[in-house]
């Protein structure tokens, strides 16, 4: 969640007044006609505008105070700053997968992970790709979600793959990336699909076995 208050340097007990200069003097330093061409530097502004008019407005803020009570009160991360570009979603793909390579899949919420992955292809997050038009940067992120996702069934992955396409958008490269991952998913799904019967026959036949060897 935003932390509006960081974003416009100032604290909760900053005043209108102190607000709207630090607003001024944000906004004509990040203001996209003295940063020409810099998308990272406009995603910045805008930030910085919808804080200004979040802590001006009393109905936002206030629908922004309860919200952030509640992020609290549910121990979840209040207090992001910086702008939404690829290079932050990148890093946020970086945790999970280092938090993957780590956990017991056996152990984990495999549906409440793969939500978490799927949060990252959000709307919003394919659109901060698509504006800043960085095909390397968001091959490293197709890439590394692939590779956080791979320890999963098949059928779980399915509306994550979806958004995995939507993001690799016109990029050949990634959709490369993405068929060799649907493919390798559903081979050994195919496997697994006919391994555990197999088991199942091969024990039921040694034990035939046992049981005649055990009569004669």
């Amino acid at each position: 969640m935003k932390d509006y208050y960081s974003i416009l340097e100032c604290t909760p007990m900053s005043t209108r007044d102190e607000i709207k200069r630090n607003f001024r003097r944000l906004a004509q330093q990040f203001h996209p006609d003295k940063n020409a061409g810099n998308a990272y530097a406009t995603a910045r502004f805008q930030d910085i505008k919808e804080a200004y008019e979040t802590l001006t407005r009393p109905a936002k803020k206030n629908a922004w105070l309860q919200e952030r009570w509640l992020q609290q009160v549910m121990n979840k991360h209040v207090g992001e700053v910086a702008p939404l570009t690829p290079y932050l979603i990148l890093g946020k793909v970086l945790q999970l997968e280092r938090y993957m390579s780590a956990a017991d899949i056996f152990r984990m919420d495999q549906f409440g992970m793969i939500a978490k992955m799927e949060d990252l292809l959000s709307e919003e997050n394919r659109d901060c790709l698509r504006k800043f038009n960085e095909p390397d940067v968001n091959r490293r992120i197709i890439s590394h979600l692939i590779s956080s996702a791979r320890s999963f069934p098949f059928p779980l992955l399915k509306g994550f793959i979806e958004k995995l396409e939507l993001a690799a958008g016109d990029d050949q490269e990634s959709h490369q990336y993405i068929l060799r991952f649907k493919k390798d998913l559903k081979a050994r799904h195919k496997k697994e699909r006919y391994t555990l019967p197999l088991i199942l026959l091969v024990t039921i036949i040694i034990c035939l076995i046992i049981y005649l060897a055990g009569n004669h």
